[in-house]
């Protein structure tokens, strides 16, 4: 399934780019230029359509080296944009709303840190998009109807329900009712979607936004400013602590190697501490009651059309349904149709939309065109940071290789980051993700939603 296609004003862009011969050891890049901030714009709080992102230029002035990069207001979303886009009530815009955040911020990012490496927020950008598929349902109920349609599992117990229901004076079932409850049930993986969606978003985008407002300007590292920006994080969040002190050093680091590792290193601690937050979320999206869902509704679609008889057509019905035989009749069709559900949810909720394709999370991560026989690009082949061999030891169960990244049961927390990790690792420098995820550029600051009136 995919989410509706608006137009790009960005030409598409290669996934990964296309490596020339390196050396043996990491290739060493030519370090980023300092970068002019992109026009900002201010005022209103929806989204509008802007001219083509411009490429960063240098800045030679003599004045521009008194002040390093700074990012325009209204070009990413502050700390209380952040609050309030998660105190949006509609779900739907508010994942819209989230992805653009994250898309700004991940920018605004760049614009400090370079864009030769991706950020925690430019991967979020991509994962919060495709979990607006799964929020607004697209194509499921129908993808769904038409499942069943094939599966023999479901339509030879369906007959024998529809063989008791006219033998009681009913209609059979129409594969209508069946789609509606595989929708309720739908509804509820979204939802637990969507508050995951929002939880991430309102935690991880407002330190995202402090970074920003903290550092935009600096030209070089200081430790006790540094120190101090550190001292406002919770003490119950030390990856977090830990990740951004490392987007700090990274941020001032001249070696390209030690800093793309920095980078790694911080995307994968902000990616551990969001996937732990994560876990019920995905674990209530993933477990949600399917078979009661289906079997409530069947259940009342049998049982309404039981009472809608007159009398005393209706008196074997209702002796069938106080038997329980009505329910045994059931519970085979609603067997086969959670079956059919769980398979159908997985797969469309299991995968990752990014530029140039889309990722299976069940099967193992292919190599970025250009890379298949390096798998990761130049300055992440090897890794020296001693602290995030540490790491990868811990997260990754096939080091330095793509086989078996593969998440087969991605409630699982540790196939999770076995997972990503490795997607971190392996597209890290791919430009396009820095591209807008609807082709536009976000407008701040965003109005607080009015409270609902009960």
């Amino acid at each position: 399934m995919t989410p509706p296609r608006i137009p790009s004003r960005i030409p598409a862009r290669p996934t990964e780019l296309r490596e020339p011969p390196r050396p043996a050891r990491n290739e060493v890049k030519p370090q980023a230029k300092a970068q002019v901030s992109r026009p900002g714009m201010s005022g209103v709080s929806q989204f509008e359509p802007t001219a083509p992102r411009q490429q960063p230029v240098a800045l030679n002035a003599p004045a521009a080296l008194a002040q390093g990069p700074r990012v325009a207001p209204g070009s990413y979303p502050t700390a209380a944009d952040v609050r309030n886009i998660a105190a949006m009530q509609d779900p739907v815009a508010r994942n819209y709303a989230i992805t653009q955040g994250y898309s700004d911020l991940s920018n605004a990012m760049g614009q400090l840190l370079g864009t030769e490496n991706a950020n925690w927020s430019t991967f979020a950008t991509w994962a919060s998009k495709q979990a607006g598929v799964s929020i607004r349902g697209e194509d499921m109920p129908k993808f769904f109807t038409d499942a069943l349609k094939q599966a023999d599992n479901v339509m030879g117990p369906l007959a024998k329900v529809d063989d008791l229901l006219r033998k009681l004076g009913l209609p059979s079932l129409p594969l209508g009712d069946l789609a509606s409850a595989g929708n309720e049930a739908l509804q509820n993986v979204s939802k637990a979607i969507a508050d995951g969606n929002k939880r991430v978003f309102e935690e991880v985008g407002q330190e995202f936004a402090r970074f920003v407002e903290t550092f935009q300007g600096d030209t070089q590292y200081d430790a006790a400013k540094v120190a101090q920006y550190l001292s406002g994080f919770p003490t119950d969040k030390p990856l977090m602590k830990e990740a951004f002190g490392h987007y700090a050093e990274a941020m001032f680091e001249k070696d390209p190697n030690k800093k793309a590792e920095l980078m790694l290193l911080a995307n994968d601690k902000v990616g551990l501490h969001e996937q732990t937050q994560l876990q019920p979320y995905v674990e209530k999206a993933l477990n949600a009651p399917v078979k009661e869902t289906f079997r409530d509704v069947l259940e009342q679609t049998v049982e309404a059309q039981i009472n809608a008889l007159p009398f005393p057509a209706n008196l074997a019905g209702k002796a069938a349904l106080r038997t329980g035989l009505v329910d045994a009749a059931l519970s085979p069709v609603v067997d086969g149709m959670a079956n059919v559900f769980r398979r159908l949810a997985t797969e469309h909720m299991m995968k990752l939309a990014v530029p140039g394709g889309a990722l299976k999370l069940g099967n193992d991560l292919p190599p970025p065109p250009g890379m298949e026989s390096t798998l990761f690009p130049p300055h992440l082949r090897s890794i020296e940071n001693p602290e995030l061999r540490t790491l990868l030891d811990q997260l990754d169960k096939s080091p330095d290789s793509l086989n078996g990244t593969g998440a087969k049961d991605w409630s699982q927390l540790d196939q999770r980051m076995n997972y990503i990790v490795d997607l971190f690792r392996s597209r890290q420098s791919d430009p396009a993700l820095f591209d807008p995820p609807f082709g536009r550029q976000g407008s701040y600051p965003v109005t607080p939603e009015a409270p609902r009136v009960s």
